[in-house]
């Protein structure tokens, strides 16, 4: 989909280039976003772009007179958006945020690996346990349907667990 501003994926990940301020080649290095454009893209408030600002997860940077991000801003910014959808805590990102800077410190590349992996396993577990709980449902659904006399329960893996 194109807004005037660059393509927006189907899950609300920018595909268009920032500004290049961390000297990294994008597709479209002439389109400065601002925050108001950037809000836009991801369907998130200006306010909620500030918090991420004052939480030191992202930066704005001087363009001529107007403040723009840079495409790393934009991917963490896109990491952050999927990151709070799934629950996972500012806190939870810190570390994984700084080490996704190109500059950061091979210590805090390390640190933030090791919260990656924590977050990895962390994620995949709540995954395994929602997965059961929807089985579950599922069965109840299909119970409760079959006692009913419902053939379509609506369920889209409903009934294709009952074929």
């Amino acid at each position: 989909m194109m807004n005037g501003i660059g393509k927006i994926a189907a899950d609300g990940a920018a595909v268009v280039g920032c500004v290049g301020i961390d000297n990294r080649s994008t597709p479209n290095d002439e389109i400065a976003l601002s925050v108001r454009d950037v809000a836009q893209m991801f369907k998130v408030s200006p306010l909620t772009l500030r918090l991420y600002e004052l939480r030191g997860l992202i930066r704005r940077e001087r363009a001529g007179r107007k403040w723009v991000y840079s495409w790393s801003d934009c991917e963490r910014i896109a990491l952050i958006v999927k990151a709070r959808q799934a629950g996972v805590r500012f806190r939870d990102l810190k570390l994984v945020i700084i080490a996704m800077n190109i500059q950061s410190r091979l210590a805090a590349a390390e640190a933030g690996r090791l919260q990656s992996i924590a977050l990895i396993h962390q994620l995949e577990s709540r995954q395994q346990a929602i997965g059961n709980v929807l089985a579950e449902l599922y069965r109840i659904d299909w119970e409760l349907s079959d006692r009913l006399g419902v053939k379509d329960s609506g369920g889209t893996d409903a009934a294709a667990d009952r074929a």
